[in-house]
């Protein structure tokens, strides 16, 4: 880079600097969101991030781990066989074919989109 440029960009970065010194923002108040502690549905303890939480379908809530071991209990899952979550509420029950691949074996809708709005929603009612 030629001295000439280099002379430029610095003077560009001493404009930028003076600018910034210039510009004061407001201050703003940020709501602190206070986190719920339902307790779980299925084991009965405190579920220490709501993030992590899954909405039953009598509005409940449990920990994700419970769900999966809830649904490996209800569908038989057996190694090699696998639970695990595949996104919007749904879950699915995993088996490995004879490619040593794992393959959807049945579908499980378990948390509606109502409950997770609802479940949203809680959360934002905890706000201070």
């Amino acid at each position: 880079m030629s001295s000439r440029n280099k002379r430029r960009n610095r003077d560009r970065e001493q404009e930028e600097v003076q600018v910034r010194k210039h510009i004061v923002l407001p201050d703003v108040e940020v709501k602190k969101v206070v986190e719920p502690r339902p307790v779980c549905s299925i084991c009965g303890e405190p579920i220490e991030a709501i993030i992590e939480a899954i909405t039953e379908s009598d509005g409940s809530y449990s920990h994700f781990d419970c769900v999966i071991n809830k649904l490996k209990e209800k569908y038989n899952v057996k190694e090699p066989d696998k639970v695990s979550y595949i996104g919007h509420g749904s879950f699915a029950v995993f088996t490995m074919d004879e490619e040593g691949k794992y393959v959807i074996r049945e579908k499980i809708a378990y948390e509606s989109n109502e409950n997770y709005a609802s479940m949203l929603k809680y959360v934002e009612d905890n706000r201070e």
